[in-house]
Parts: structure tokens; sequence; C-alpha cells
């Protein structure tokens, strides 16, 4: 399919265009020919060609015709960070030479709330990647760390902030596609901000400046690693160390790993001690966790689609680590809740076996916007982050509708014998 969207110069002329004049409200395809310097009939064609694989969408605006982008098309997000890399070449130089990498001096680096492995390993190892380029970078958790992230500094120390007062101009966002999950950071309008993710592409990316996202990543520490070789950083043990509980924590212990986590894996082997991560990562489960879980267990609803059980319940704190807890003990599907006052966040998983038949993130895009928040993720892991608990009956409605399309069944209360 992929050949069909960028087969030609014309092609790649005409969406470098679509990317410069009109990624967020769109143009017309005789401006489109003019920015491409291709000939309106050519445009036109390919914009057909476009049409024919739903990679942009058309609608009328008076007697023009406005063409965008079609961001829930699957390779979009794949496509967007192409064109994203290359608009934005001047800011980051392809040189191999470290020094030459950047032309700031400081940065800042930010990750979600109770920052996993994933979230603080990646980080840990881009700051201290960026250092051999004179480009210095503080990282800003304003949600705190996971105690298996706490764990990991046990190893290699580093210094983690969870406040800032003065912002650089040069802000990185780890591992995050939505807002909600900054803990209410607000970054000023005049950062130059970079997100590096392997979930959907969220809020956060429409407001970025540069985006290095790539959902079919199995963790962001395989685009931070890719980020730091290709600019010509060596890659100490202390970096691979946290590259590798990254990978190792975001992959199940290598239960979901594939060629490129395997050659990436294959590189960093020589550098780390794989039982010095393991040690890292194996942490216990601390009291606050097993009242949540508990808890979960207690307010539980149950419900069948054929053979497959689904699960809805309702935390004060923990709600992603109970529902991993509920898919690795006996549920396929689990959607956990944890209400505030005036907030609410609901995270959900699947089993891996039904990644052909699921898409989390799809459904939970739009619960996002149901709770005046933003949801997304991945195919079997999903979250959405809002400021309006009101609809949570409604929530449910929708997500059970959308499994049983997706399942193709009816969903039924399990009962009981």
């Amino acid at each position: 399919m992929v050949e069909n969207i960028i087969g030609s110069k014309s092609k790649i002329a005409v969406l470098k265009a679509l990317f410069r004049h009109g990624k967020d409200k769109g143009t017309t395809i005789r401006k489109l020919a003019l920015a491409s310097d291709t000939p309106y009939s050519v445009t036109y064609r390919d914009i057909g060609h476009f049409m024919e694989e739903d990679f942009i969408k058309i609608k009328k605006k008076g007697t023009n015709k406005i063409i965008s982008f079609n961001e829930d098309h699957r390779l979009y997000p794949k496509i967007y960070t192409l064109l994203s890399l290359e608009e934005n070449n001047d800011e980051i130089e392809t040189e191999t030479k470290p020094k030459k990498m950047f032309k700031h001096k400081t940065g800042l680096i930010i990750v979600h709330h109770n920052a996993d492995p994933d979230a603080i390993g990646s980080a840990i190892a881009l700051a201290r990647g960026f250092n051999q380029s004179n480009l210095k970078c503080e990282i800003f958790a304003p949600g705190g760390l996971s105690s298996q992230s706490k764990r990991l500094l046990e190893k290699y120390p580093y210094p983690i902030t969870e406040k800032i007062t003065k912002y650089p101009k040069l802000v990185f966002i780890l591992d995050t596609s939505s807002p909600e999950q900054l803990n209410g950071a607000r970054i000023p309008d005049e950062c130059k901000t970079i997100i590096i993710d392997h979930h959907r592409p969220g809020k956060l990316a429409s407001m970025a400046d540069m985006k290095i996202i790539d959902p079919s990543a199995h963790s962001t520490a395989v685009l931070v690693y890719d980020m730091l070789t290709s600019a010509g950083i060596q890659i100490t043990a202390e970096i691979a160390f946290f590259l590798m509980a990254a990978i190792v924590a975001d992959t199940g212990f290598f239960r979901l790993i594939d060629k490129r986590d395997l050659n990436i894996i294959n590189r960093l082997i020589d550098l780390v001690n794989l039982d010095d991560v393991f040690a890292s990562l194996s942490t216990r489960v601390e009291y606050d966790e097993k009242v949540a879980r508990l808890k979960g267990m207690q307010s539980t609803e149950a419900y069948t689609i054929k053979d497959k059980i689904i699960v809805f319940s309702e935390v004060d704190s923990f709600e992603s680590k109970v529902a991993k807890h509920m898919i690795t003990s006996f549920a396929d599907i689990a959607i956990v809740e944890n209400v505030g006052k005036n907030s609410i966040r609901i995270s959900a998983r699947a089993r891996k076996y039904l990644e052909d038949y699921v898409d989390l993130s799809l459904i939970f895009k739009g619960i996002g916007k149901d709770i005046k928040g933003n949801g997304g993720g991945h195919r079997t892991a999903a979250s959405a982050n809002g400021s309006d608990n009101s609809n949570r009956e409604i929530v449910k409605e929708k997500i059970k509708k959308y499994l049983e399309s997706a399942l193709n069944g009816r969903i039924k209360p399990l009962k009981h014998n």
C-alpha cells in the first residue's frame, strides 16, 4: 500500500507541499500544484490516487475542494514523521559529528506522570547522549516516577526534577501523546517542542514543532536509539543500560519483540549485564498497589463476548497496573477507571492475541473527547484522561458496543454458577 502513497517524485512533491502549506487546515489542488511545482493535471491525478488509498480527505468550501491529511490512516504516523524530519532538518542536522547536532546549549526532557521505565530510561539515555553534543538537558517528571523507574536509578543515579520554574527554548516530550499526561505542566508557546513517542499521535502531536512518532515501535527507546546513533553519539554502558531496561519493560521481558528490537538488543547486549536490568525491573508490589488491586477486584463488573471475559472496574489509584494485573490473571479485556472530583482517568488493556481484532487506541481517542480530555495508545493498551466524569455510563456503553462490533458477538453479564 505504501508504494501507492509514495510511489513517484510527483507524489512526494505533492505530499511535501501539503505538509508545508495545508497540514492543519488543508489547501486546494491548485495551490498544491503551485507549491509543489507540479502540473495541475499531474497533481489532480496524484490526489486521486491518495483518495483511493483513503490517505487524504476532501471537503467542499464554497466552490473549492479543500485537501487535508486523513490522520486516522494507519500509515499516516510514519509518513508524517518522515515529512517532519525533513521539514525540521534546519534544527537537527544530519551530520555524524555529535557537537554539530544541535544549535541549542540547554534543553528540557519531559516525561508523563508516574513515568515508567520506557519513559525515564529513554529520557536519561537521550540526556546522556546529548551531553556528548554539549547539549545539557534537565529531565522533568511532573507526576513523579513509578516504583520500577525509581529502582533503575539505583544502578545509575540521575537527577530528576518534579518542578520547573523556567523553560529553555528547546523541549523534548517523551513517551507521551496527550497534555493530560503531563500532570498540569504547561509549555510556553515560544519553546521549540519535539515529541518522541511510540503511541498513536494525540493532541500533543498537533501542537509540536517536530514529531518522531512511530506506533509500530514497541518502545520509545528504539526511537531514541535510532536518533542517537544517527547523530554519531557513543552508546556508553550507562546509556545502554537505560535503553535496554526500557525495551525489556515495554516488551514484557522480551515477549513482544520483533526484528527491529532484536537488532538493537544485539547491539546493546555486550554493554550491559541483563541480570542487572532484570533485577532493577523486578520490583515487589507495594502495599498501596496491593490495596488498589483488591479494590479493583471488589468493584469488578464482568461480562462475556463468546468465550472472552471483559471486566470494568474502578479504583482510586494505579488504574493502569490494576488493568494489567487483571489481564495477566484472568481477563481478556480490562477497563479500569480512576475518578476524582473534577477528573477521570481510564486505562484499558487487552491480551496480545486480540490485537488483530480490537484497536483500543481508536475507541479511546473518541472517549478522550467525551470526558473533555484526550485519549489514545496502542491496539491492546490505551488510556484517556479528562476533566468531565459525568459521562461515565455513556463511555461504558460506547466501549461495550465497540467490543461487540470488533469481536462480532453480543456482550452479556458473566453468570456465576
